[in-house]
């Protein structure tokens, strides 16, 4: 079970930081303000998704018996079954074009929606504790030569003013620029891939190299424009643009709001609806 695989996780077992230990510490002291530059437009306001209420401090999610991460976050199976691992979180920008959905501490912050903040090690494997698959997005995405990474699905909850519990898909917090529309629900696909890196204590003769997370180097984390250093790329074929995409003020809590990325594989029924709305997109 993924609560099991994951233990390791939370006891330190194979465990390589991705950030110094004094992790709140380096977190910028505001997040980047956008200005107030766009006017409401009813066209890209997304309703919420009906998905549980989760802890958003590490005291609730030990109260209800989830396994909590280095660096943040938790590893999580309800009462209804579904599994995965939930990130915490700040907003960054809630208007402007964007590159990612979301970076880690010391990534490319000034064209985020999100801040993860978490060791990103340990969220690679807590997300590998869950059996989620990683692989590579081929240039075609037809193309059933390459073995893809898993679709999953990613969430975002906060706490309102009046302490009421807000959840999104996180494609609701983007734009099409070009479509004038929220970006389609069609997941994420988790690439999660690995780089060679040379031993510095090698020699020209004999040269020694070493396998890192390459999330963990480029703090990419969810990116609108394909990156394959991310641990979550966009994949829709557009994502090769990167003007494309920018941030939902009509969906998106204001710059510096606290949140909760949940991570899940996504139920049959929403297999169905991805499958459509790839469908739609590409007509």
């Amino acid at each position: 079970m993924c609560l099991i695989v994951t233990a390791a996780v939370a006891a330190g077992v194979l465990y390589l930081r991705s950030h110094p230990a004094d992790l709140p510490a380096v977190l910028s002291p505001r997040p980047v303000v956008q200005e107030d530059s766009s006017k409401e437009d009813e066209r890209f306001r997304v309703a919420p998704v009906d998905e549980p209420a989760m802890p958003l401090t590490p005291e609730e999610a030990k109260k209800a018996g989830f396994i909590p991460m280095k660096g943040g976050g938790y590893v999580f199976e309800r009462k209804d079954g579904v599994e995965g691992v939930a990130v915490p979180g700040t907003v960054l920008m809630n208007r402007g074009v964007v590159e990612l959905f979301a970076c880690g501490v010391g990534g490319k912050e000034h064209e985020s929606v999100l801040r993860i903040e978490c060791d990103i090690q340990s969220f690679d494997m807590a997300l590998t504790g869950c059996g989620f698959r990683r692989g590579r997005l081929p240039k075609d995405l037809r193309d059933k030569g390459v073995e893809q990474g898993e679709r999953l699905l990613l969430f975002v909850q906060w706490k309102t003013k009046d302490e009421r519990v807000v959840t999104h898909r996180a494609e609701d917090l983007l734009l099409h620029v070009k479509r004038e529309a929220p970006m389609a629900r069609t997941g994420w696909t988790f690439v999660g891939g690995w780089v060679d890196v040379v031993d510095p204590t090698s020699t020209p003769k004999e040269r020694k190299t070493y396998k890192v997370l390459a999330a963990a180097a480029s703090r990419s984390l969810v990116t609108t424009w394909r990156d394959p250093s991310t641990l979550f790329d966009n994949p829709n074929p557009d994502a090769v643009d990167d003007t494309l995409y920018a941030a939902n003020f009509m969906v998106a809590p204001p710059s510096g709001t606290r949140v909760l990325v949940i991570v899940r594989a996504p139920s049959g029924r929403e297999r169905e609806e991805i499958a459509k709305a790839e469908e739609a997109l590409s007509k």
